[in-house]
């Protein structure tokens, strides 16, 4: 995770300490923007901060918290929202109303910003505030506006087909979460060594980069994505990506008892020096094909069999894999200790440590409910651990589908199962066909979840 900047955001909302909601002119409405102008907080709200739990991205204290400035930001039209600067956080996080993890400025997914309302603003060191933005929406002025006013990190899910030309952004750190509609984007231009990085999630075949005449890539990639809860099924690869043929750090994480990674896919990135993979994956081998390779990390990986003897790494210097198979990790652990004795051979930074069961893998990670609110999630992984032990005792395919049957009616009494919920509890019920004691196809499971659910 990365760390903390000097001055947040805390949100308002008449009657509580929370959620910045529009005021004046309506979102959207299209009127002149008027800038920005500060106004002093209420009693009342100071009162209620000084007493009560104030959270602020992400980040909550209780009790008495620093004073805050309050500030009338003309976003979407003539002092449309309000927002509370408190010190301790450089995000801003805008978009539209989500329950439970509610943004600093509420706004459509369709609505224009004038994003240059923050141009006056600086934390206590002089950098700009916000440090880092997290948006939700469709308006993409932001590239334009930061031309010229630089972004450490710039968070971006789009919910409409877009095409931009950032390749001009100051934006260090740039990333772009997937939706259903395809994105288009000029990647910023980066010089060598400064250490920009460009990352996207989601389904990839959705993402088209194009550079620039004159322009070069960030040297840093990071790719992720969610594949079906099938690791025996083929490879997924990624799509090609000669526009960041040249980068030297890559990261791709899957999640585990998932579609398998094909590690071929990463001879995309022949000058690679680094390389950070998550998940399942396979055809490790293709690894000793990057000749520039020096430093691997591996986290959450159920079988590493096809990782190669460690002494054909000839470049290697740091290797950092944890969370992974028990059985090839003792081995690669002999195979480093034995190098870390050859005194013409230096590592950093290595080690091979928390090495799983498989069992573990089922029951404690690569579950669906990472993006679920805490409670939620643990109510749903506790619930799958019953299921998966109940399976795990059957005695014949009638009791599996007796646990699958009862799992999925136990989230007809729990609230809020919306669509995402809904299909995170489909990959969860194919995980439990997968390791049933029984043949238990995948299409005959979704069978039980469509004819228990009512959500």
């Amino acid at each position: 995770m990365l760390g903390l900047g000097d001055i947040g955001a805390t949100l308002v909302q008449p009657g509580s300490v929370g959620v910045a909601q529009p005021m004046g002119a309506k979102a959207g409405d299209g009127k002149a923007s008027t800038g920005t102008r500060r106004a002093p907080a209420d009693h009342e709200n100071a009162l209620l901060r000084a007493s009560m739990i104030t959270c602020s991205g992400g980040v909550c204290q209780h009790g008495r918290v620093p004073p805050a400035e309050r500030l009338v930001l003309s976003l979407t039209g003539p002092d449309s929202h309000t927002i509370d600067r408190t010190p301790g956080l450089g995000e801003l996080v805008i978009g539209p109303p989500n329950p439970g993890n509610q943004p600093h400025v509420i706004l459509g997914p369709d609505d224009r910003i004038d994003w240059s309302v923050f141009d006056e603003f600086t934390v206590p060191a002089g950098y700009p505030w916000p440090r880092w933005f997290t948006y939700r929406g469709n308006d993409t002025s932001f590239v334009e506006w930061a031309r010229n006013r630089p972004i450490e990190r710039f968070h971006w899910t789009p919910e409409a087909a877009v095409k931009i030309d950032a390749s001009r952004a100051r934006i260090s750190s740039f990333t772009i979460h997937l939706g259903t509609e395809p994105v288009e984007v000029v990647v910023p231009h980066s010089e060598p060594g400064n250490g920009n990085s460009f990352s996207v999630s989601g389904d990839l075949s959705l993402f088209t980069p194009v550079l620039a005449d004159g322009t070069r890539a960030p040297e840093t990639l990071y790719l992720s994505t969610v594949t079906p809860p099938d690791p025996t099924g083929a490879p997924w690869r990624l799509p090609d990506l000669p526009v960041f043929a040249a980068a030297k750090r890559v990261g791709v994480y899957g999640q585990p008892l998932r579609q398998p990674f094909d590690c071929t896919s990463l001879l995309l990135f022949p000058r690679v020096e680094g390389v950070d993979l998550s998940g399942q994956l396979t055809n490790l081998e293709a690894l000793m094909e990057l000749s520039e390779l020096t430093s691997l990390r591996i986290s959450s990986s159920p079988d590493l069999s096809s990782f190669p003897p460690l002494e054909r790494f000839t470049k290697l210097n740091r290797l950092m894999l944890s969370s992974i198979d028990e059985i090839n990790g003792k081995r690669i652990r002999a195979e480093h200790r034995k190098l870390t004795k050859n005194p013409d051979r230096e590592w950093h930074q290595s080690w091979v440590s928390e090495l799983r069961k498989p069992e573990w893998f089922v029951t404690e990670h690569g579950l669906p409910f990472s993006e679920w609110p805490a409670k939620a999630g643990r109510v749903a992984t506790k619930t799958y651990r019953t299921a998966s032990a109940g399976i795990a005792r059957a005695t014949s395919a009638a009791e599996v589908e007796e646990a699958i049957r009862t799992f999925v009616r136990f989230f007809n009494t729990q609230p809020n199962i919306e669509t995402i919920k809904r299909d995170d509890l489909g990959d969860a019920v194919a995980l439990l066909a997968t390791h049933a004691p029984f043949d238990v196809s995948p299409d005959l499971a979704q069978t039980w979840f469509d004819e228990e659910r009512d959500y």
